[in-house]
C-alpha cells in the first residue's frame, strides 16, 4: 500500500481513540504510521540524485528500475534501510520494550514508544498482504530472504494491482472525507479566535 494510505488508516484510527486522553499518543501513532517507508524514499532520492550527477546511470535499465529491481533485492543498505522498520521481529521488540517501559515506569517515553511500534505494526501488517514480489523481509534480521507472497499486489498488474489501485484510491478518499467532516468544526473553531 502507498505511504500515503498508511497515514490516512493511522489518522481516521485515531480519531476515535482521542477520546480517552493519556490512552494514547497519537503524534507517535502518525509518525509510525510512515516510518517504515521513510528509508526508502531517502534511499530512492539519494540513489536518483547519486546516478544522476555523480555516476554513470545503468546502462541496461532505468535509474528506478536499477533502484527498485537491483539494489532493493541485493544490496545490503538497502535491505537494511527498507526491512529494518518493516521486520515483525524488530517492531515486536519495540512494542514490548514500550509497553514494559510504559507499565513498570509510567514514562512517556515508554508510552510513545508503545504507540509507534504498534502503528509500524499495523503497516507491516497491510504490507504483507498488499505486496506480491517486493514484500518485506517480515523475520529480518534473522532471515534475509523471506518474504510473504500475497496474491494481492498493491501495483502489480498480474496480481489485481489495477483494481486494487482503484481500491485504495477511493479508500483514500473516504478516508479524507471523514477527516474533512470531523476535523472542519475544530478548524472553524479556530479561524474565528
Amino acid at each position: 500500500m502507498q505511504t500515503q494510505s498508511h497515514f490516512l488508516i493511522a489518522a481516521v484510527a485515531v480519531t476515535p481513540l482521542r477520546r480517552w486522553p493519556g490512552i494514547i499518543y497519537a503524534p507517535a501513532i502518525l509518525v509510525g504510521a510512515v516510518l517504515p517507508d521513510v528509508a526508502l524514499f531517502l534511499l530512492t532520492i539519494a540513489g536518483e540524485l547519486y546516478y544522476r550527477w555523480l555516476a554513470p546511470p545503468p546502462s541496461t535499465t532505468s535509474i528506478m528500475e536499477y533502484l527498485h529491481f537491483t539494489l532493493y533485492y541485493q544490496d545490503p543498505l538497502w535491505i537494511v534501510g527498507h526491512n529494518f522498520f518493516h521486520s515483525l521481529l524488530i517492531d515486536g521488540m519495540l512494542l514490548l520494550v514500550g509497553l514494559w517501559w510504559w507499565k513498570r515506569r509510567s514514562s512517556r517515553w515508554g508510552m510513545m514508544l508503545f504507540w509507534l511500534a504498534a502503528s509500524m505494526l499495523v503497516h507491516v501488517g497491510v504490507d504483507i498482504f498488499t505486496h506480491q514480489s517486493d514484500g518485506p523481509l517480515i523475520w529480518f534480521p534473522l532471515n534475509w530472504s523471506y518474504r510473504f507472497a500475497s496474491p494481492i499486489s498493491y501495483w502489480e498488474s498480474a496480481y489485481f494491482g489495477q483494481a486494487f489501485l482503484v481500491f485504495e484510491y477511493t479508500l483514500d478518499v473516504v478516508l479524507l472525507a471523514f477527516l474533512l467532516v470531523t476535523y472542519w468544526p475544530f478548524v472553524q473553531r479556530r479561524w474565528r479566535r
